[in-house]
């Protein structure tokens, strides 16, 4: 996977891991975004390809948050239940819209959704995606107009890399009994709510239950650059 540091700050304690989702470019991050000193430096995470970690960029931190979105909630299973990274994330860890079993008829994406965007992906369902994933015209507009660079079969590929991923059992292996708190999005049209609540529910993981579509840029703002929000969500 590919990773680029959102925040760096000279002499900062703490990291914030954000695992994000499938198709994701810094760009669409980066808003928000400030300069000063801050107490933890942004990690993005992105391109699930390639599922290696080079944990040694964690080393030097005393904390370590954990952000995860969407895809990225798989994702952040995979890597931090790999041998020396357990434990490696000792700080608040939180989930938005996502759930550790990605290709799931009833805790994440229904199998035959998920399979027909991959089979019928192309520059038009692609872009009918990115409206149901941000909800509204307005916000789709948002999304494009911060240069997204990445072509579709780029992301078909990444799309296959995770359903084959999934397919050999994969998430079986994940860290789905870490202290999780989880944000569901009432309106989000890519993972059912109703899914995510059941997953976290047999994870007995607590939930905050928000009006926001898949991808809401307003809320990353605040998760990934105001540090007292994640008490206040």
């Amino acid at each position: 996977m590919k990773h680029v540091f959102l925040r760096q700050s000279e002499g900062a304690s703490g990291l914030l891991l954000f695992f994000s989702g499938w198709g994701a470019e810094p760009c669409m991050f980066r808003e928000g975004a400030t300069d000063e000193s801050a107490a933890y430096d942004i990690l993005m995470l992105w391109d699930y390809r390639d599922m290696s970690f080079d944990a040694r960029i964690l080393s030097g931190y005393k904390e370590v948050r954990v952000l995860a979105w969407s895809m990225g909630v798989w994702a952040a299973g995979q890597v931090l239940s790999r041998p020396g990274l357990n434990g490696c994330a000792n700080g608040m860890r939180l989930a938005v819209n996502g759930t550790p079993f990605p290709i799931h008829d009833r805790m994440g994406i229904p199998e035959a959704v998920f399979d027909g965007t991959l089979a019928s992906l192309s520059d038009r369902t692609l872009g009918k995606f990115r409206r149901r994933m941000c909800g509204s015209t307005q916000a789709l507009e948002q999304l494009l107009s911060c240069g997204l660079t990445r072509s579709t079969d780029e992301l078909r590929d990444e799309l296959s890399a995770i359903r084959e991923a999934v397919r050999h059992g994969a998430d079986h292996d994940a860290d789905t009994s870490s202290p999780f708190h989880a944000v569901i999005g009432s309106g989000d049209l890519i993972f059912p709510a109703a899914n995510q609540t059941e997953a976290w529910k047999g994870l007995d993981v607590p939930v905050s239950l928000l009006d926001i579509p898949h991808y809401d840029i307003s809320l990353f703002q605040r998760l990934l650059y105001k540090e007292d929000s994640w008490t206040n969500i």
